[in-house]
């Protein structure tokens, strides 16, 4: 879990927390019901959010281990365009995974065949024949 997800679940449960808390002292003062309210509702939205950044991080690390199984089926070999046309996604998303995958050190980009072919070529050497 990142940082900012762990932030924003622990702000989640504190937020509802004090709204629970609010709710309750309305027995007795009912001014405190929209304040209440207001804290459940921060709750709900941070929760919420934690859960998208969640949802999106599982979805990129799900498309990296496609363009990995691509990579294996392809010979070690591939382009931007390539992954956008095999795994239908957009060529600047296909180039982001790509280069992510390059920060880590999975592949590299091939300067040679660049200048060759014209596009970006990334190499996956643990993953080329021969």
């Amino acid at each position: 879990m990142k940082p900012l997800e762990a932030l924003l679940v622990l702000s989640s449960l504190a937020l509802g927390f004090f709204g629970l808390m609010f709710l309750i002292a309305a027995a007795l003062n009912p001014v405190r019901v929209v304040p209440g309210l207001a804290f459940l509702g921060a709750a709900g939205l941070a929760g919420y959010l934690a859960y998208r950044m969640s949802r999106e991080r599982r979805a990129l690390a799900g498309l990296e281990a496609e363009v990995l199984r691509l990579a294996e089926v392809e010979g070690g070999k591939l382009t931007a365009a390539k992954v956008s046309a095999s795994l239908g996604i957009p060529v600047e998303l296909a180039r982001s995974i790509l280069s992510k995958l390059a920060r880590k050190g999975v592949c590299y980009l091939d300067f040679e065949e660049i200048e060759e072919v014209g596009v970006e070529v990334y190499r996956f050497p643990q993953l080329e024949e021969g």
